[in-house]
């Protein structure tokens, strides 16, 4: 009888270290699953921050462009202030546009220098130059717009080029 009780005691201590063991080893696989997880929304986390923190660039320069550009248009004459502000802003905007939105924006600028040559802005110039603002905007539209529907660009960009220039 003590052998047969040696042997009970000895199958029994075998599945509780084997329990002890499975036990550690998934709470170790928990931890580090955990962790993986953890460190994967937080790069999802900060990708997105990182989306936004660009998109906010993007919109809030290229307002400052249009707006800046409407403001030279307006004065329909050269005004160094305005231009040397303009070529900061096209600076930023080379930093943080897209390359058609760069293209469309040095064709506004070829215009602004064109019309602005002899210091005066006529307008037939001026009504140029807002065309070509037109194209920027679509432009502008397309890269930070989350929607990239074709048939609403092309629906914005014949609204946009149909519109009449009031001065």
């Amino acid at each position: 009888s003590s052998a047969a009780s040696d042997v009970y005691k000895r199958q029994e201590n075998v599945p509780f270290a084997q329990e002890m063991i499975l036990v550690f080893l998934g709470a170790a696989v928990t931890i580090y699953l955990t962790a993986v997880l953890l460190n994967r929304q937080t790069e999802l986390e900060l990708r997105k921050e990182g989306q936004v923190l660009l998109f906010q660039q993007k919109h809030d320069t290229y307002m400052r462009v249009i707006e800046k550009v409407a403001e030279i248009v307006e004065r329909e004459r050269h005004d160094s202030a305005l231009i040397d502000e303009l070529r900061v802003i096209s600076h930023r905007l080379a930093v943080v546009g897209s390359a058609p939105v760069v293209e469309a924006f040095r064709r506004v600028l070829d215009l602004l220098v064109d019309g602005l040559e002899d210091g005066q802005l006529n307008g037939n110039d001026a009504e140029q130059v807002m065309h070509a603002v037109a194209e920027v905007t679509i432009a502008m539209r397309s890269d930070i717009s989350s929607d990239n529907d074709p048939e609403a660009l092309r629906s914005v960009s014949y609204t946009h080029l149909t519109l009449p220039t009031i001065y």
